[in-house]
């Protein structure tokens, strides 16, 4: 029974770690940056706690750094407007690529609750309880305008954090399970249960193999318009005062 539980516990495990192979970030793209960027409803904000400066705005073709106004060239005013835009143009697509994240780690984590339930009552309240915490995940997406919460992968763990704690559970089910089984001396109810188990991460691997290709390439989808938003700040010509870039975004070479 030992062997059970740590077989149904590693299939789960298989779940975050098949979802942490999905940068939703853009590390994949080449893409790097000490600001954390809040869409506003009038303006770009890019906020760092270390450096100077500590919060750009973008807003309208305008360009203020620390709240004070900086002047800028025709050139620079149409590169802001266009790095607004296409940020502004991408945020649907990264909200998208992030449900369907969520939908596939709890699509394998519902499989494996619904083999192991105990009964129909607790299939139909684990189905609920999952689906309450996924509807809690998207409504968090669906309210933020913020991307900060991207930064750094903390969106995954977000993610990975909510279906850990469904995994706890699952696995905790199943150890139960196994142990009244074990105690009990029933041995046609041990092999249905072992008979449950047997297979059961390949079935999670299928779920999240045939959907995170999809979401990959998704999120990949999106590279080129983030490598426009960076060279398009990379090429602004304002200087700070010490004759450096903004450096909003960094590409890798």
């Amino acid at each position: 029974m030992v062997r059970l539980v740590c077989g149904i516990a590693l299939a789960l495990a298989g779940i975050c770690t098949a979802h942490a192979d999905i940068d939703l970030h853009g590390a994949d793209c080449g893409l790097h940056s000490d600001y954390s960027l809040d869409i506003k409803p009038d303006a770009l904000v890019f906020t760092r706690r270390d450096g100077h400066p500590v919060d750009i705005a973008i807003a309208g073709g305008s360009l203020r750094l620390d709240g004070r106004s900086v002047a800028i060239g025709a050139a620079d005013r149409q590169r802001l407007l266009d790095i607004e835009h296409g940020v502004r143009e991408a945020l649907p697509e990264v909200k998208a690529i992030a449900h369907e994240a969520i939908a596939i780690a709890f699509e394998a984590v519902a499989e494996v609750s619904a083999a192991f339930a105990k009964d129909g009552d607790a299939a139909r309240a684990s189905a609920q309880h999952l689906a309450r915490s996924a509807h809690e995940l998207d409504l968090r997406i669906d309210a933020s305008d913020s991307l900060a919460g991207w930064k750094n992968g903390e969106m995954d763990r977000i993610i990975e954090q909510a279906v850990g704690t469904l995994v706890g559970e699952v696995v905790g089910n199943v150890a139960g399970q196994a142990i009244s089984v074990a105690l009990s001396g029933d041995e046609k109810a041990a092999a249905e249960l072992e008979a449950r188990a047997d297979g059961i991460d390949k079935k999670v691997d299928r779920i999240v193999e045939r959907r995170s290709h999809e979401l990959e390439r998704r999120a990949k989808g999106l590279c080129p318009r983030l490598h426009l938003l960076a060279r398009l700040g990379s090429e602004l010509d304002v200087r700070l005062a010490d004759g450096k870039r903004l450096d909003l975004v960094r590409m890798d070479d």
